[in-house]
């Protein structure tokens, strides 16, 4: 009994001992207090102050540099495929590199010049896109306004190369805002004022950028537009497919040069129209073919006048594709047809023997371009190739428009390549000759002699300052009432 009692005793003094160990290690231990001197911090000195916010100035210049490096890199990574190409083709006016040298400092204003015309103005011209490009690209405004307030004068290749590349921006500025984690307005939002004059204002919203914007479109009594037609043959891998996209832009613009003819009262014959059909198909697959972004672009603006009883009208017309150009084409080491390409060596040779070559004003990029325009030229192989030259024909064939190739002083043709600009005005005429195989070709030779191995006119065949990295063929004719045959008004 004793030992049963002493049992039970040895177990609650274990029970309590325990008890008493858990007790203290839920206990915390007791922070010392810790005695705290007060310091007076010094006032800072009046003339001081002003920096004294140091840590906050750090994190806004920080946060700057974050969004300036982000841009660079958005830049650098996702500009759409035609603003990359000419912004990054070495010799481009629109090259970034060169552009960041100049250092351009517009403060969102860009004042577009009286003349705004790569062709009749390009110092000025090419200056304003660069500084457009350095608003849009490398400067950090929040806004970037197209100031028409001196403009005059739009000429409609370069509103296309304007267009194409505030499209490009835009489809650019989405993209970055939409992988931008924290959806910044990273680049700027664009705008015009200003649009004072009416033969202006009436050519960019009817075709300009307002309308390739999306944002405003107008129709004018006196205008017919062609709107720009883009055309990406990336986006379409089916040769048939891509032959039937061809043929329609064919048709619109044929259909948009006899709707020209119908405000004029006339008709074009079928013989003429038959052939104009032909050669806006072949020059539109040259444009694609030629292109290294596989893009090529078309626009069209005629504008109707009435001036002291005389009835008339303005048609214009541009065609365009980035890549290598004529000269680079037939320059290259793959380059598959190597007859031509030896022939064209061989003039270059005998034009180095009688000093015709001029640095700056004719040199042999002139020369290889002039060449490429012949009839059966081209820097596809002759295996592969059945067809035409299209280049040649069709200048004949818009020529053949206004049923005449003298000169009237407004109706030309340019054909820009590379640094080499040809300028059609029926000074000089498309002649024909018969080959070695008894078979007729066209030629033009812009000079007296019909003899392409005699030096051309270098005021028709210029060597530009400037290099456009692509082709451009620009169209303006004069139409007027006794061209073509008339539409009977019964």
């Amino acid at each position: 009994m004793r030992n049963k009692r002493k049992h039970k005793y040895v177990i609650q003094q274990q029970i309590r001992i325990r008890a008493s160990i858990k007790q203290k290690r839920r206990q915390k231990p007791r922070k010392k207090k810790q005695i705290v001197e007060v310091v007076q911090i010094p006032r800072v000195p009046r003339k001081f102050r002003r920096y004294q916010n140091s840590s906050n100035t750090n994190f806004t210049a920080n946060k700057n540099n974050a969004a300036i490096l982000k841009k660079i890199d958005f830049t650098h990574n996702h500009l759409p495929e035609n603003l990359r190409y000419i912004t990054e083709t070495k010799g481009s006016p629109f090259n970034l590199k060169d552009i960041r040298k100049e250092k351009y400092n517009s403060q969102g204003i860009i004042a577009i010049p009286e003349k705004f015309s790569v062709l009749d103005n390009p110092v000025e011209s090419y200056v304003t896109l660069q500084k457009l490009i350095s608003a849009l690209l490398i400067e950090n405004g929040d806004t970037v306004t197209l100031d028409y307030r001196n403009c005059k004068n739009t000429e409609l290749s370069t509103q296309i190369l304007l267009d194409i590349i505030l499209m490009d921006f835009v489809k650019f500025q989405i993209k970055c805002k939409s992988i931008d984690r924290q959806k910044r307005d990273l680049f700027p939002i664009i705008g015009a004022n200003n649009i004072n004059d009416e033969t202006v204002k009436k050519m960019i919203f009817s075709v300009g950028s307002p309308v390739n914007l999306g944002i405003q479109e107008n129709d004018f009594p006196d205008i017919e537009k062609y709107k720009l037609r883009v055309h990406n043959n990336r986006k379409e891998k089916d040769e048939n497919k891509r032959m039937a996209q061809k043929e329609l832009d064919t048709t619109e613009m044929a259909d948009y040069v006899i709707n020209c003819l119908k405000r004029m009262n006339k008709k074009i014959t079928p013989v003429k129209l038959n052939d104009l059909c032909t050669v806006i198909g072949e020059i539109l697959i040259n444009a694609e073919e030629h292109s290294t972004t596989q893009h090529r672009f078309s626009i069209g603006y005629f504008k109707e006048e009435l001036d002291n009883g005389n009835h008339f009208g303005l048609f214009r017309l541009v065609i365009l594709n980035f890549g290598k150009t004529i000269y680079e084409k037939f320059k290259s080491d793959d380059c598959p047809n190597k007859n031509i390409v030896d022939r064209m060596n061989e003039l270059s040779a005998s034009y180095t023997k009688k000093s015709w070559f001029r640095s700056g004003e004719f040199e042999e990029e002139s020369l290889w371009t002039l060449y490429a325009l012949q009839e059966g030229v081209t820097s596809v192989s002759q295996e592969s190739y059945k067809r035409g030259n299209g280049s040649i024909r069709f200048i004949d064939s818009f020529f053949n428009i206004k049923d005449s190739q003298e000169a009237d002083n407004i109706s030309r043709m340019s054909i820009v390549s590379g640094r080499t600009r040809i300028v059609f005005d029926g000074r000089y005429c498309i002649k024909e000759k018969t080959n070695a195989d008894g078979e007729m070709f066209k030629f033009m030779t812009f000079n007296d002699s019909g003899n392409i191995e005699d030096k051309p006119d270098t005021k028709y065949i210029t060597y530009l300052k400037n290099y456009f990295p692509g082709t451009m063929i620009s169209v303006k004719i004069l139409l007027n009432d006794d061209d073509i045959q008339q539409i009977s008004k019964n």
